[in-house]
């Protein structure tokens, strides 16, 4: 999925950051969650989302049998 306002170059966690940004605020913008759960889904989210980015970098990938 390509989200607006974000280069087509930027890193792969950049753009997930930002399809997951878009989403809640499409959700937002059309009233189906208000801003303050948005406020929060983001400010919660995003750092797990990125601190399972860096776990991912660290953790050699997983052997499936």
């Amino acid at each position: 999925m390509s989200c607006w306002g974000i280069s087509k170059d930027a890193p792969e966690i950049e753009k997930i950051k930002s399809e997951f940004a878009d989403y809640i605020n499409g959700l937002n913008c059309t009233c189906q969650i208000p801003y303050t759960t948005y406020s929060e889904l983001f400010d919660f989210t995003l750092p797990l989302i990125q601190e399972a980015y860096e776990l991912g970098k660290k953790e050699p990938e997983a052997k499936h049998e």
